[in-house]
């Protein structure tokens, strides 16, 4: 049999109250077991429920299996691939959750699609197809232009299922997708999920809490408690081993108190309630051992006693009880809590070796311009939100303006007396902190953009979307600070020619070669730092000191407003060991006296050697970080 799903004692512990973000193991509190030695098997094509308490464990089950999460033991295949296989799991996978934040408000639901198609690989035109095929498919050709933030909660969630749908999953995780619709809105994504499984023969996982929605469509149940998955069956085989009873609703007139009472204490009934519909009318709800009596007895009684049998139906138990036995303090207590009832017959089989493994290869060229792609829509995406807010857009080109107005009239009362330090820079103080204010936006995105993209992606849910395509979170952090670089750069543009074409500043001699240089190598060197600070935020959860400390301390020593030598000599050599320090005078000389790039080679030397050491620094402790939040399960938890 061909499984899409196989997992063998999967476990995942997670730290206790107060370890999340505790670097030392010796601080951390009790750990706390979410999903404990799950052993399951879904197979191809079927459509799985996932049902349980809240706490059950379902959800951090659902994240181990999309590689959110990694487990703490155990051992798990998805479409073919063990989860260390991370890139080729997420590239058969699609996730659908229940939250309807997970989307960019300020774009069209047209947009959302095309950007997450680019992070799953896929080309504009082979997008473009993709998009409209989901659109029919789901009832979203009206919609799919208009902004997000217009749609209604059932379009939503058919736009989540959109997104889940783009790489053409084999295996579908739905977690509780019908959670905030109405009847009818529910009912028409239920019918849509049924498809999926039965025409397209897609794997379907489906966490929710409604029995009937479960019963309705699943081919197969699993009910967890407490982390473990106490059963798995088709509803049919687990009605017939929760209550081996026989249950009867009999419609009786002309009822006695003293015939209930006899009925009672016959040989074989379980239970026996009567509930008196009108004067004489009543209604028998009647529960007896499966196979050790019949119901001949009970309606020879009632009709010796004078009644009259007006309806006779068999009743099944409900999924209701089913899931209370299952999961009940009841069961614990007769089971005891490590050995639950379960049903042998169907329990999954183990976990294959021998599941093929068909990896997926891609030649340099190909992830060359798959990396390129992907940078462009991630362009793409910013610039679109960038300028969906029109006025903000508008209104920061008139705070250059005003910020570069401030300074001249600055320079006009102190310029005279700073001639004599700024000597080196030809001596205009207000073209020297012009360059200063300009160059030193790149440290200011630099060390915020990094974090920023971690933070409003755990915030809006759009982080966990995209962690789920097989583009990494290093991608993903790296090409979202390309807007930002650019429209900083176009900043700094608008401020130097401000400074040349309104307040008359002499750039004539600018050597571009050189400024250009400086400007990619102090890129590097602050997105090292940029990214160290991101990754503080994301193991520790809170305020961070090294943007802090580099934007303070570079403020005041790195010469953005005053030349390092008016600084107390105390102090001068601390300002060496910032990065901003060089690149401020580097392209100074180059802009303002237009020094060749062979002059500027000791300052351009030194930035090249802050970028080679605090990119790989940052990388390492990035990679550190984020698999030390897929232990902690804190990836998108801001």
């Amino acid at each position: 049999m061909s499984y899409a799903i196989q997992t063998l004692e999967l476990t995942k512990r997670f730290p206790g109250p107060g370890g999340l973000g505790t670097p030392l193991r010796s601080f951390r509190g009790e750990e706390v077991v979410a999903v404990d030695s799950v052993t399951l098997s879904v197979r191809r094509g079927e459509l799985f429920g996932l049902m349980g308490p809240n706490g059950a464990g379902k959800t951090t089950l659902i994240k181990l299996l999309c590689t959110l999460v990694l487990p703490t033991s155990g051992a798990a295949m998805v479409s073919g691939f063990a989860l260390a296989d991370g890139e080729n799991v997420r590239r058969h996978i699609g996730l659908v959750g229940g939250e309807e934040r997970s989307f960019y408000w300020r774009l069209t639901g047209r947009d959302n699609l095309r950007f997450y198609a680019s992070l799953y690989g896929l080309s504009s035109s082979q997008a473009q197809k993709r998009v409209r095929q989901l659109s029919v498919l789901l009832g979203l050709e009206e919609v799919l232009d208009q902004r997000f933030d217009r749609y209604s909660a059932g379009m939503k969630q058919r736009l989540a299922l959109a997104r889940g749908l783009l790489n053409e999953a084999d295996v579908l995780f739905l977690d509780e997708p019908t959670k905030s619709l109405d009847p009818t809105a529910a009912t028409r994504l239920r019918e849509t999920i049924r498809d999926l499984a039965r025409v397209q023969g897609r794997t379907v996982v489906l966490v929710t809490h409604q029995l009937s929605e479960a019963e309705q469509i699943c081919d197969r149940i699993g009910i967890m408690h407490r982390g473990k998955l106490r059963v798995t069956g088709d509803i049919g085989r687990l009605r017939e081993f929760v209550k081996p009873e026989e249950r009867y609703s009999i419609q009786v007139v002309d009822l006695s108190a003293a015939t209930v009472d006899e009925l009672q204490r016959l040989e074989g009934v379980v239970d026996l309630t009567a509930e008196t519909r009108s004067q004489n009318r009543f209604a028998l709800d009647l529960r007896l051992i499966e196979g050790t009596t019949s119901l001949a007895p009970v309606l020879r009684t009632i009709v010796e006693a004078g009644g009259e049998i007006e309806s006779i139906k068999a009743e099944e138990v409900t999924l209701e009880e089913m899931f209370e036995e299952f999961t009940g303090d009841r069961a614990y207590a007769e089971a005891g809590p490590s050995e639950l009832v379960s049903l042998p017959s169907i329990v999954p089989e183990e976990l294959s070796p021998t599941m093929p493994r068909n990896h997926e290869g891609r030649g340099l060229v190909q992830k060359a311009l798959l990396s390129f792609r992907r940078a462009l829509s991630f362009v793409e995406r910013d610039f679109k939100l960038q300028v969906s807010y029109r006025l903000s857009f508008f209104l920061q080109f008139f705070g250059i303006l005003f910020t570069v107005a401030s300074f001249y009239f600055v320079a006009l009362l102190f310029g005279e007396a700073a001639v004599p330090h700024l000597q080196a820079y030809g001596g205009d103080y207000f073209s020297f902190v012009l360059v200063g204010i300009a160059f030193m936006r790149y440290q200011g995105v630099a060390m915020s953009t990094f974090t920023n993209t971690i933070r409003s992606g755990q915030m809006m849910g759009t982080l966990e979307a995209m962690l789920v395509t097989p583009t990494s979170l290093a991608t993903i952090l790296v090409s979202s600070s390309l807007w930002s670089f650019a429209f900083t750069s176009f900043h700094v543009l608008v401020y130097l020619l401000l400074g040349v074409i309104v307040f008359g500043v002499d750039m004539g001699n600018a050597n571009v070669l050189a400024a250009v240089i400086i400007q990619v190598l102090t890129i590097l060197a602050f997105s090292g730092i940029g990214i160290l600070s991101a990754s503080f935020t994301m193991v520790f959860k809170r305020g961070d000191p090294i943007n802090f400390l580099f934007g303070s301390v570079s403020t005041l020593l790195g010469g953005v407003l005053y030349p390092v030598t008016v600084l107390p000599a105390l102090l001068q050599p601390i300002s060496y060991l910032l990065p901003l320090t060089y690149s401020l005078r580097a392209m100074r000389r180059a802009i303002l006296l237009g020094d060749s790039v062979r002059s500027l080679v000791p300052d351009i030397l030194a930035l090249a050697c802050f970028a080679a050491l605090l990119l790989p620094l940052s990388f390492v402790a990035f990679r550190y970080a984020v698999r030390r939040a897929k232990i902690e399960g804190s990836l998108t938890q801001y």
